[in-house]
C-alpha cells in the first residue's frame, strides 16, 4: 500500500507539470511558441507519469495479495497507458481550447473534437484498465474516506468525505468552467457566473434535499423525535430536517428547480444588461453533464439500483460495475443479491441518457437548428428531456428507492417536468410573436407556410396515435397500486409524450397561418 501511494504521489506530481506546461501556452503569446520543445517537454511528463502509474497499479496487486493471471495484467498496463495518455491528451487540449489565446480558428475547432473524442477514449480506457483489479477487489467497493476508519465501504461505515460528494462537486465545478467559457465567448469576460454559482450551486443541493424530505414525508423520517419542532396538520414536524443534507437522501427532481430558479434570481440581480436568455441556453443543458458525473456517486454507495436481473445478461458491462451491482444499500446494509443477479445499473444509464441530452440540446438545437428556436428554448428543452428520462427510467427502480409510500412520487414530478418544459417554450413562442408584432420586427419567412402544415401534419399523426395507444392501454387496464412497467403505466407514460407533442401545435399552427397571410400579402 506505502508503495501504492508514493508513486501515485508521483504520478500527480508529473501530471501536474505536465498541465503547467500547457498554461504556460495560454500565457505566451502564439508568435513567442516554440511547439517542438512544448511537446518533448509534454510527452516526457505523460510518458513518466505513465510509468509511475502502471508501478502505483502493480502496488495495488501487492496490496490485496493478489496473484494475476496474465491477461488480467495486460488489461491493466493497456489500460493505463491508454487511460493516462487519453486523459492527458483531454485536459490539455481543454485548456488550450477555452483559454488559449489568439489560436487559429481551424486548429481550435480540433482541439475542441479532440478533447471530447479524449475524454471519451479515457473513460472506455478506465474499464479496460479496471479489468485488471476487479476480479481481486472486495465489494462492495469503497464508498468514501472516514477520519477514524480510514477507507470506508457501504457495508462498513460512514465516511466523512464520501465520493459521492466529490461526485457531485466535481461535475458542478467542470459545469462552471464550461459556461465561463461560453459567457466569455458571448461577453468578452471570465467570472460572469461566479457569485451565481456560489449561490445556485448550494441551493440546488437544499432544495434536493427538501424535494426528498416531501417525497417521503411520513415513511423514512421520524419527526417526533427532533428537538425542534413544530405542529403541521397534527403532525410534529422537524423544522431544520430539510437542511440535514449530511443525512444522505437528495433527489435531483428538486434541486434543480431550486438551483435554476434561486440561480436566475440573482443572475438577474447581479448582471443587469446582460440577457438571462443567453445564460439560460448555455447553462441548462449543461446541468446534464453536472448530472451524469454526479450519478456516479450512486455507484460507490450501491443505491439507487435498478429491478433485480440475471446475471448472464449484463457480464458485457466492465466487470467492477457488475461486481458491485450486485450489492445495494436498499434495505439496509448491502449484501450479496446472488453469485447470479444482480441489480441494473441505473447510475449508468442515466448517466449516457444525460450526455445524449446535452449534445441533443447543445449542438442539434443550440446550433444546427439554432434559426428555428427561440431564445429560451434550449433550456426549457432541459426539462423536457431529464423529465422523460426519469419518466422512462422511474418504474425501472428496485422498490427501495422510488420516493414516496406508493412509490410514484418522482413519477409523478417527471411528467410535471415534461409539461412544464413544453408549455414554456409553446409560450416562449407565443409570448415573443405577439411582441413582434406590437413593435412592427415580425417577419413572416418564405417557408413558413410549408413548415407549418408539414409540422402540424407530423404533430396531429405522431401525437394523436400516442395518445390513442395511451387511452386503449389505460382504459382496458386497472390502476397498479405499485410502481413499475405495468400496462397501465406504460399507457400514462405514453399519454404525457403523446398530450406534449400535441402541444407543439402552439408553434406549427400559428407557423402555418401567418405563412399564410404573408402569401395573401403578397399574392
Amino acid at each position: 500500500m506505502v508503495l501504492a501511494i508514493i508513486f501515485l504521489v508521483l504520478f500527480t506530481i508529473c501530471a501536474a507539470v505536465g498541465i503547467v506546461f500547457t498554461v504556460q501556452v495560454v500565457k505566451t503569446p502564439m508568435i513567442e511558441l516554440n511547439f517542438k520543445k512544448l511537446f518533448i517537454k509534454v510527452g516526457i511528463a505523460i510518458g513518466v507519469a505513465i510509468a509511475f502509474f502502471i508501478v502505483a497499479s502493480f502496488g495495488f496487486y501487492m496490496w490485496l495479495g493478489a496473484t494475476p493471471d496474465a491477461l488480467h495484467v495486460i488489461e491493466l498496463v493497456v489500460g493505463a497507458i491508454l487511460f493516462i495518455g487519453c486523459l492527458f491528451i483531454a485536459i490539455n487540449t481543454f485548456i488550450l481550447h477555452y483559454y488559449g489565446r489568439n489560436i487559429p480558428e481551424k486548429l481550435d475547432k480540433w482541439l475542441y473534437r479532440i478533447m471530447f473524442i479524449g475524454f471519451a477514449a479515457a473513460i472506455l480506457s478506465i474499464f479496460l484498465y479496471t479489468n485488471g483489479l476487479a476480479p481481486y477487489l472486495t465489494y462492495p467497493l469503497v464508498n468514501g474516506i472516514s477520519f477514524t476508519q480510514g477507507f470506508v465501504t457501504p457495508a462498513t461505515g460512514h465516511p466523512n468525505i464520501a465520493f459521492y460528494a466529490l461526485c457531485i462537486l466535481g461535475g458542478a465545478i467542470l459545469v462552471y468552467f464550461l459556461a465561463d467559457h461560453q459567457m466569455y465567448k458571448e461577453y468578452g469576460e471570465h467570472g460572469i457566473l461566479e457569485s451565481t454559482f456560489f449561490v445556485a450551486f448550494p441551493a440546488g443541493i437544499i432544495g434536493a434535499r427538501i424535494g426528498f424530505v416531501i417525497g417521503e414525508w411520513g415513511t423514512k423520517f421520524d419527526y417526533g423525535r427532533a428537538m425542534t419542532t413544530m405542529n403541521i396538520f397534527g403532525n410534529e414536524i422537524d423544522i431544520w430536517k430539510p437542511l440535514a443534507i449530511w443525512e444522505g437522501g437528495l433527489t435531483i427532481l428538486g434541486g434543480a428547480i431550486a438551483g435554476i430558479a434561486v440561480g436566475v434570481i440573482w443572475y438577474m440581480w447581479r448582471n443587469k444588461g446582460k440577457s438571462i436568455w443567453v445564460i439560460f441556453d448555455i447553462a441548462l443543458p449543461m446541468i446534464l453533464i453536472a448530472q451524469a458525473i454526479g450519478r456516479l456517486g450512486n455507484f460507490f454507495n450501491c443505491e439507487v439500483h435498478g429491478v433485480i436481473q440475471n446475471l448472464d445478461g449484463w457480464k458485457w458491462l466492465p466487470e467492477i460495475i457488475w461486481r458491485n451491482a450486485q450489492y445495494s444499500t436498499g434495505e439496509g446494509a448491502p449484501n450479496l443479491i446472488g453469485t447470479n443477479q444482480l441489480y441494473v445499473p441505473l447510475f449508468l444509464i442515466e448517466a449516457i441518457a444525460n450526455l445524449a441530452g446535452y449534445f441533443l440540446l447543445s449542438q442539434l438545437f443550440g446550433k444546427k437548428l439554432r434559426k428555428y428556436v427561440e431564445f429560451g428554448d434550449v433550456g426549457f428543452g432541459y426539462l423536457i428531456w431529464y423529465g422523460l428520462t426519469r419518466l422512462f427510467m422511474e418504474p425501472l427502480r428496485y422498490g427501495a428507492f422510488n420516493m414516496g409510500p406508493d412509490g410514484y412520487w418522482s413519477w409523478f414530478w417527471s411528467m410535471a417536468y415534461v409539461g412544464a418544459g413544453v408549455l414554456l417554450i409553446v409560450g416562449n413562442h407565443i409570448v415573443r410573436n405577439i411582441i413582434r408584432k406590437k413593435n412592427n420586427t415580425f417577419i413572416v419567412r418564405e417557408k413558413d407556410t410549408k413548415v407549418g402544415l408539414i409540422g402540424s401534419i407530423a404533430i396531429l399523426v405522431v401525437g394523436g396515435a400516442l395518445t390513442a395507444v395511451a387511452i386503449a392501454l389505460m382504459s382496458t387496464t386497472t390502476f397498479a397500486p405499485v410502481m413499475g412497467y405495468n400496462q397501465f403505466n406504460i399507457g400514462v407514460m405514453f399519454l404525457v409524450v403523446g398530450v406534449a407533442i400535441l402541444l407543439g401545435l402552439g408553434i406549427s399552427i400559428p407557423t402555418l397561418i401567418n405563412g399564410l397571410k404573408g402569401q395573401q400579402a403578397n399574392a
